[in-house]
């Protein structure tokens, strides 16, 4: 299914399964297809009415070439356009990275329309300071070779599955570039969250990078919980379902978080 977003961008998504909404929002690099490749439809599709989208950018989505149409505003209309095109009114919603960031930031602007949120390896606070030339950099690399030099780099991290393997090669570089400039420029949204009511479950690995914002997000909201994933990276918030599956069900349940994993509050 499409529809178009409040810019005119189309936005492709799917729906599996029945019960609770439950929008499914994949992280950079990625698309829809990879909740079904790692096995997260499969486990939720009997209790839930998954909403899977394609982020501007990636799949089966329109694929700009210009930053301005990743402002972090617009790909929140995007949720919002599927949501409002499958009448629904509030959804629970997981993020994976990127996916997580935009759950943040939708759930700031519009806390009305979601029950809860799950964000993995995602923070609400600024974007740590990166030399602008680092960023424009990067965004060149995407331009000139492709995701190639990508790939080899998180695979020097740890071994990525051949299917997620085949949709980074498959992503619009130029897409990505404008992307990487997007991301790099969005603002903060603790303040707007620090009293929201909505729940919140924060994943991490503890080998992320980005962990020490991440527990800053979750000691700022009175309504967040953090799950911290042993011995685990970045990609491991989304690819070990062993790990989250099992706590993200318990949460979406509206039962407490369990301690399987080392957890904080």
């Amino acid at each position: 299914m499409r529809i178009t977003s409040s810019d005119g961008v189309t936005i492709a998504f799917e729906t599996v399964g029945c019960g609770d909404p439950l929008v499914l929002l994949h992280g950079f690099f990625g698309d829809r297809t990879t909740w079904h490749s790692a096995g997260h439809v499969d486990a939720l599709a009997d209790g839930f009415r998954l909403v899977l989208i394609d982020a501007r950018g990636h799949g089966d989505s329109d694929a700009p070439h210009d930053a301005g149409s990743y402002a972090i505003s617009r790909q929140v209309d995007d949720v919002l356009a599927v949501l409002d095109a499958l009448d629904i009114d509030r959804a629970a919603m997981w993020g994976a990275s990127m996916g997580g960031i935009i759950g943040l930031h939708l759930l700031a602007g519009y806390p009305e329309r979601l029950t809860t949120l799950v964000a993995g390896g995602a923070h609400a606070g600024p974007v740590a300071v990166v030399d602008p030339a680092e960023v424009e950099q990067e965004a060149e690399a995407f331009r000139t070779q492709g995701t190639a030099p990508f790939i080899e780099r998180l695979e020097r991290q740890g071994p990525l599955p051949g299917w997620m393997c085949t949709v980074m090669q498959a992503a619009d570089p130029n897409a990505l570039a404008a992307l990487t400039l997007a991301l790099d420029n969005r603002g903060s949204v603790l303040d707007a969250l620090a009293s929201s009511p909505v729940p919140l479950l924060l994943i991490a690995g503890d080998r992320d990078r980005q962990l020490p914002a991440i527990r800053q997000t979750a000691a700022r909201m009175r309504s967040a919980t953090l799950v911290e994933l042993p011995d685990c990276g970045h990609f491991d918030a989304f690819l070990r379902t062993d790990l989250t599956l099992p706590v993200v069900q318990t949460f979406l349940t509206g039962q407490n978080a369990p301690r399987a994993t080392q957890t904080s509050t």
